[in-house]
């Protein structure tokens, strides 16, 4: 068992890094070899599902006893045996609940339409330390649609501009490197200079 909790092969976009870790594409590299690196990063915290975009009673990890919701999250921690991930959520929730517009220009650029898990499903006697199936929605592959697509919601409410756009089949890293974002920005510098 982990020192740092039950669950260890869970493998999902929102609770990845803390029961499994990510390989950040480096295929040689296991899952598990990071994660006791990656759980001790409060910024973590900023991964979770959001009240803004999850229904308090929406279902997030599905067992055979149980199943936690946004508002189990507490649960789920405990549950898995790392409380210190709820500390580090509620360190950083008040700041999720302000989701005003900022007020200066703000360009969205994202992907879509890539495979982004949604929903954990573990079988019966899997929980916590099996490895579970997924519900797969759309996304970034590291970033649910639904909170890509947060900043739409400042369209109007604010003065100056919100400009949304997304980039098919681009995963969440490729956002750094792609040539239509580079190209993107580019030409931003050249009009706004």
């Amino acid at each position: 068992m982990s020192p740092y909790g039950k669950c260890y092969k869970i493998s999902t976009e929102i609770h990845k890094y803390y029961c499994a870790g990510d390989d950040l594409g480096v295929y040689v590299l296991r899952e598990s070899v990071l994660r006791n690196m990656q759980i001790t990063a409060p910024s973590l915290a900023w991964l979770l599902p959001s009240s803004l975009f999850w229904k308090p009673d929406e279902v997030l990890v599905e067992t055979h006893e149980r199943n936690y919701t946004w508002s189990d999250m507490k649960d789920f921690f405990n549950d898995i045996d790392y409380s210190v991930a709820w500390e580090m959520w509620k360190d950083v929730y008040n700041y999720t609940l302000n989701f005003a517009p900022p007020g200066v220009e703000v360009h969205c650029l994202h992907g879509y339409n890539v495979k982004t898990v949604e929903r954990l499903l573990y079988k019966k006697g899997a929980f916590p330390e099996g490895y579970p199936s997924f519900v797969i929605g759309d996304g970034d592959g590291t970033v649910n649609k639904r909170s890509l697509e947060g900043c739409v919601h400042w369209k109007g409410q604010q003065k100056q501009g919100v400009y949304h756009q997304t980039f098919p089949d681009m995963d969440h890293m490729d956002v750094l490197r792609d040539p239509r974002i580079l190209q993107y920005i580019t030409e931003l510098f050249k009009y706004k200079l």
